[in-house]
C-alpha cells in the first residue's frame, strides 16, 4: 500500500486558512494580509506540501517542544523569519541552534480577523492563533487540546492530550480560569488542533468545559 503523500487542504468555510496533515500531526498555514503565509507549527517531511503557490515569510513555533521540523523548514524557507513566544523562546534557540524572533513582526501583518492568543497557566510558551470569518470563530491550537474521533464515529470530539497535564502545565488553576474566560468572549465554532482531527460543532464549548472540569 502506498503512503499518501501530506497535502495542503483547506480549512471548510475559513478562507485563507489550511492545514497539512502528515499521521496524526498537522501544520496549519494562514494568509498574511500583505501577501504571503505563516506556517503555524511546521510538520516533519511536509515542506514540499506548500509548492510556490505563496511565499513562506514566517516558520511559527507555537510552543517549545513543536522543534523537530525547523531544521527541515529552515532549509526550504531560507527568506522566512522563525518566530516564537518570549516563553518558548530559550528552550527552543538551545534544541534547534537556530535564532527566534518575537511575534511582533508577525502581528503587524496578520489580517484583522486573525490575532494571537497566549494561554495563561502554562509552561510552554504556546500561542494560538483565533481566526473570525463571518459566523465562524476558529481556534487553531497546539497541545491545549487535540481532536479525538472514536471508531465508527463521524464526528470528532475535543480532548486533552495523554501528556498535555504533566509536561504542558504549569498552573492548573489559572489555565482553566483563563480559558472560561476566554469562552466568555468567543466560543470556538472550530478547533484546528496540531494532533488529531478538527473539531466542529456546537458542543465544543460543553466539552471544553467537562475538561477543564476535570484537571
Amino acid at each position: 500500500m502506498t503512503r499518501q503523500e501530506p497535502m495542503l487542504e483547506s480549512v471548510k468555510g475559513i478562507d485563507g486558512l489550511w492545514t497539512i496533515r502528515r499521521g496524526n500531526l498537522r501544520a496549519t498555514v494562514a494568509r498574511l494580509s500583505d501577501g504571503g503565509v505563516c506556517l503555524y507549527s511546521p510538520v516533519e517531511s511536509t515542506s514540499t506540501a506548500l509548492g510556490h503557490k505563496e511565499p513562506v515569510r514566517f516558520l511559527f513555533a507555537p510552543n517549545h517542544y513543536h522543534n523537530k521540523a525547523i531544521p527541515e523548514h529552515v532549509e526550504a524557507f531560507g527568506n522566512a523569519d522563525l518566530v516564537c513566544s518570549d516563553a518558548a523562546r530559550p528552550r527552543l534557540e538551545k534544541v534547534t541552534g537556530s535564532q527566534f524572533g518575537s511575534l511582533s513582526a508577525l502581528s503587524e501583518v496578520l489580517p484583522q480577523t486573525v490575532t494571537l492568543v497566549e494561554p495563561e497557566g502554562l509552561k510552554t510558551g504556546e500561542v494560538w492563533l483565533v481566526v473570525r470569518r463571518g459566523n465562524e470563530v476558529v481556534w487553531v491550537v497546539t497541545d491545549a487540546f487535540c481532536g479525538i474521533r472514536q471508531k465508527g464515529e463521524d464526528t470528532a470530539q475535543i480532548g486533552f492530550l495523554k501528556t498535555f497535564p504533566k509536561y504542558g502545565l504549569k498552573d492548573k488553576e489559572r489555565f482553566s480560569n483563563w480559558v472560561r474566560n476566554r469562552l466568555g468572549e468567543d466560543v470556538p465554532s472550530v478547533v484546528v488542533p496540531c494532533h488529531g482531527e478538527i473539531v466542529r460543532g456546537p458542543e465544543i464549548r460543553s466539552g471544553i468545559m467537562a475538561l477543564l472540569d476535570g484537571l
